[in-house]
């Protein structure tokens, strides 16, 4: 069970993710669910899952992940005469998204030597 605390953080960053979608992308966070490849609501799970798994740094880091990839998919959209914008949304979803869990981090702050 998560404190009052834990959840007014949450919020926040919510928030935060609803403002950057409404600057770059001129939609809101229930518009941006649309654009995901599975099904309606599967946003508002993702971003529970990595708020309950990585905390408020790894929600902050998702977020910024899911607005750079919601403007690579509306570029590919933009651009698109031949397929149906469903199927691009779904295929586009499965090769190029990768969730929080998957992705490599680096963290800036310590040395990294590759022998």
């Amino acid at each position: 069970m998560h404190s009052k605390f834990q959840i007014k953080i949450k919020e926040e960053i919510i928030s935060k993710l609803n403002e950057d979608l409404y600057r770059h992308l001129n939609m809101d966070l229930y518009d941006a669910d649309h654009f995901f490849g599975y099904y309606n609501g599967y946003i508002y799970k993702l971003i529970n899952r990595v708020y309950n798994k990585h905390g408020a740094k790894g929600l902050r880091l998702e977020i910024n992940y899911i607005i750079q990839y919601l403007i690579f998919l509306m570029n590919k959209l933009k651009n698109n005469s031949k397929f149906d914008d469903y199927v691009l949304v779904i295929i586009y979803f499965r090769l190029f998204y990768k969730h929080h869990s998957y992705r490599e981090t680096s963290h800036e702050n310590q040395l990294i030597f590759n022998f």
